[in-house]
């Protein structure tokens, strides 16, 4: 994170900011978790008056950091003073279509972080139990993700066991979460189980999840704009 030599003022600006906010109304819906979350639309509906309220804006740019392409996010207080924060982003696709995805998802994440924005639950309450679609389900019940308790499934459809077993490994030392890294597969290469993945497909999967959870719900938020 960068910022200006002194933030005082823009402490104090923000702070009076957040007393006034809201929580933000998650109106649309993820149909790969049968859940909500927060547009980009509805974030600034909550931020615009309480931003220009006291004397706050925020710009978002793209830059180039270390030969990545990142989103800048940067609020500003009308005395000059500033903090700045970087998010990396890592479209699913090599197109202008991928690369637009993946800054509205930056976007999103990067406002809300830097501001401090909260989303109100669900619409079910259930934000602590996300729902499952029916291919997480399906999934789940019929091939889990193995365990240690479990004995290692042979690989097949051509992954190969050291990539399997570099799966299973990295998703438990990130603690990728089931349901995702299932509908991950199902969005993804329409596969319900890490042992019915090609060779190629197994390395993107390790690609992937090596980034850890941020870089899966991504993906997955990214599929379902496209």
């Amino acid at each position: 994170m960068q910022s200006s030599e002194t933030i005082s003022s823009l402490s104090t600006a923000l702070a009076k900011c957040q007393g006034s906010m809201v929580a933000v109304k998650k109106e649309s819906t993820n149909p790969f978790f049968m859940s909500k979350y927060a547009s980009l639309d509805s974030i600034w509906d909550a931020i615009r008056k309480p931003l220009s309220t006291n004397e706050l804006s925020v710009t978002q740019t793209l830059g180039i950091v270390d030969g990545v392409t990142v989103l800048e996010t940067t609020l500003m207080h009308s005395s000059g003073e500033f903090v700045r924060g970087e998010m990396p982003l890592n479209p699913v696709k090599d197109d202008p279509q991928g690369l637009g995805s993946a800054i509205s998802y930056a976007r999103r994440y990067s406002l809300s972080a830097i501001l401090g924005v909260v989303s109100d639950e669900d619409d079910d309450g259930n934000a602590a139990s996300p729902k499952q679609s029916k291919p997480q389900q399906a999934a789940q019940q019929s091939k889990p993700i193995p365990t240690a308790a479990q004995p290692e499934q042979p690989a097949t459809g051509g992954i190969t066991a050291p990539q399997n077993r570099k799966i299973q490994a990295t998703c438990k030392e990130l603690n990728i979460d089931k349901d995702s890294y299932h509908a991950y597969l199902t969005a993804a290469f329409d596969k319900g189980h890490t042992n019915e993945l090609t060779k190629a497909e197994a390395s993107e999967v390790i690609e992937a999840i090596s980034e850890g959870q941020d870089r899966i719900d991504a993906e997955l938020q990214q599929m379902m704009e496209d």
